[in-house]
């Protein structure tokens, strides 16, 4: 059936007198929420400077971290056979590949932030339903870049999601959780290590000389893979100016003893245990992971930390070169 051209027209004007319909948008909500810092810490945490108008609230969506490319029969492959690869992977181009995959996906990650006011309270505004991870953080003064667990001297996190629109998502308060943060400038707390021939001897019994100290232990994966990278600087570097040193923080000093036996090392190891010992030398340098890897001046300040990989002998290399060049 065919229209009469008049009815086309009269119907288009008449469509056209309709009220436009708006585009629904996405129902949002606020995210409320609040810290405080702890009453009740350890005498050897430094609570000086704390205050939460210095605290960063950062919300974050999900997220999902690229697997590093395993191979095929990772699944069965032995503890010694794993250590060798991810040695080998750390030192590849492969590696370098591969972060770059890691800071593609985390620069897609929805991610906001805003200051905690001085009551400790903070807000976010048009969040929409979903998963989501919050954390509050004080930083070190020193550090730089976006706020990380490793360097925040007070730190909270929570996962949760938001599902509901019609109301305001108010969360519970959270306490912040306050440790040390020791970063480049800052003096290396000294404390006592053990021989394995029974001795003792001091951190500050080795100043004088540029020290790269790793925490480190047997039933570490990651530890064992840094190994090789720590004997390649002392292979390169070692005499009157650097040295490395392995501090094994086991249970009990058979382990590493037993380890050491099999597989002698070239470079100075110590034991420091995970006693009440080690609790107090983890507290004091805010050590959250190992193998946690330092480098220290003649002068017994901090220099870098978190060394790992290339990264290690990079470090070494440049302030042995600067050092050269005074």
């Amino acid at each position: 059936m065919n229209c009469h051209p008049l009815k086309l027209i009269l119907t288009a004007i008449a469509l056209s007198c309709l009220p436009a319909v708006a585009e629904e948008m996405p129902a949002t909500t606020t995210l409320k929420g609040k810290v405080k810092l702890p009453t009740d810490v350890s005498a050897g945490i430094n609570m000086d400077g704390l205050a939460l108008t210095k605290a960063v609230a950062v919300l974050k969506g999900a997220y999902r971290h690229p697997r590093p490319p395993y191979p095929a029969n990772w699944g069965e492959m032995k503890p010694e056979q794993r250590r060798k690869w991810q040695q080998e992977f750390s030192n590849s181009e492969a590696y370098d590949e591969y972060q770059k995959t890691v800071k593609a996906a985390v620069a897609k990650r929805f991610s906001v932030k805003t200051k905690v006011a001085a009551d400790g309270s903070f807000s976010f505004d048009n969040i929409k339903p979903a998963w989501y991870e919050l954390s509050v953080s004080i930083m070190h003064d020193k550090s730089q870049g976006e706020p990380n667990y490793e360097h925040a001297r007070a730190h909270a996190m929570h996962q949760f999601f938001i599902k509901k629109t019609d109301q305001d998502h108010v969360m519970n308060p959270m306490t912040l959780k306050v440790k040390n943060v020791i970063l480049a400038g800052d003096m290396a707390p000294d404390f006592t290590i053990n021989r394995y021939d029974g001795g003792e001897f001091k951190l500050s019994d080795l100043r004088g000389k540029y020290l790269l100290m790793d925490f480190w232990a047997t039933w570490c994966v990651p530890c064992i893979a840094e190994i090789p990278n720590l004997e390649a600087a002392h292979e390169k570097y070692a005499g009157s100016k650097f040295q490395v040193m392995g501090l094994s923080v086991d249970q009990k000093i058979d382990a590493p003893a037993n380890f050491l036996k099999k597989k002698p090392s070239e470079y100075l190891q110590g034991y420091v245990g995970s006693d009440e010992r080690y609790a107090i030398i983890r507290e004091a340098y805010g050590i959250t992971n190992i193998p946690s890897i330092w480098l220290i001046g003649p002068n017994g300040r901090i220099i870098a930390r978190d060394l790992r990989g290339k990264g290690l002998q990079k470090a070494v290399s440049t302030v042995l070169s600067q050092s050269s060049a005074e």
